[in-house]
């Protein structure tokens, strides 16, 4: 029987990238649009040049899921190889890819077996479930176990992000104009976190280390971390704040800290510091 293929898409930040190779996951790349512009995003990269556009707000922007065209094809090429498939996607409240693959699978019902989950989560958090399953496939699980491991972790998992600014949850409608102009007259800066897949915003501090503070007790709440990444662009200084402080906490664990990429940026802004975690329970 033919291994089971893990599909994701370009929004995915594995801890490893040379996994991407090394375990065969294909990943569909959304679309980042720069004004008039357009390119596909890449797995695992920071956008530098994208992050930095963003900060000088100088056009608009936006990540396109991929075309039903584009998942048809990728069927049509792993039907050469295998009739079972499970697509692991970002959280449908931050793009719509998932809907896109689920349509684009039924014109192969009877002949192959694609299973699409949205996982309900972004980055690092979808990083971890698609390995957890390409590893599970690579050592000939069946489908219906690799399908049960993904929607196991998905209920554990949780991420808090630090935003520099108010503007990207209004431009979402996770906030009003009246209280994005409030909160900025006040120069105060969003706090969200991961609620059933979108991005709902909590709390507002007005600094740093009020927002470094939040962070950490978020973290100590969870009587179990068996995975946690630190997410920052700009800032440096906080993010080295929080694992100083979490190296008093958590003596010998280490706490990677990654970058991410326009998927996550066109929500949270190109200046933010959040955090992952996965609780276990798999």
């Amino acid at each position: 029987m033919a291994l089971v293929k893990i599909v994701t898409d370009s929004s995915v930040f594995l801890p490893d990238p040379e996994l991407l190779t090394a375990l065969g996951i294909e990943v569909l790349p959304l679309t980042v649009r720069v004004g008039e512009q357009s390119y596909p995003e890449r797995a695992n990269v920071v956008d530098e040049t994208f992050l930095r556009k963003m900060t000088q707000n100088s056009t608009s922007f936006s990540v396109d899921a991929p075309t039903a065209g584009q998942a048809r094809r990728l069927f049509e090429r792993l039907a050469q190889t295998t009739d079972q498939i499970v697509c692991i996607h970002v959280s449908g409240a931050l793009n719509d890819v998932a809907e896109v693959v689920e349509r684009a699978s039924r014109s192969y019902a009877g002949r192959q077996r694609i299973v699409v989950v949205d996982t309900l989560t972004t980055s690092v958090g979808l990083g971890l479930i698609v390995e957890a399953a390409a590893r599970a496939a690579a050592d000939g699980a069946p489908l219906p176990e690799v399908v049960r491991i993904v929607r196991g972790m998905v209920p554990h998992m949780y991420a808090l992000f630090f935003s520099d600014s108010l503007e990207y949850l209004e431009a979402w409608g996770r906030l009003g104009s009246a209280q994005t102009m409030l909160g900025t007259m006040l120069n105060l800066k969003p706090l969200s976190t991961m609620e059933d897949g979108d991005l709902l915003p909590i709390e507002k501090v007005r600094n740093y280390q009020r927002a470094v503070d939040k962070l950490y007790d978020f973290i100590v709440e969870f009587s179990r971390i068996e995975q946690m990444f630190l997410l920052q662009n700009g800032f440096e200084t906080e993010a080295a704040q929080l694992l100083e402080r979490l190296e008093v906490t958590y003596p010998g664990r280490e706490f990677p800290v990654i970058g991410f990429g326009p998927s996550l940026a066109v929500h949270i802004g190109p200046k933010a510091l959040g955090i992952v975690v996965y609780e276990g329970g798999r």
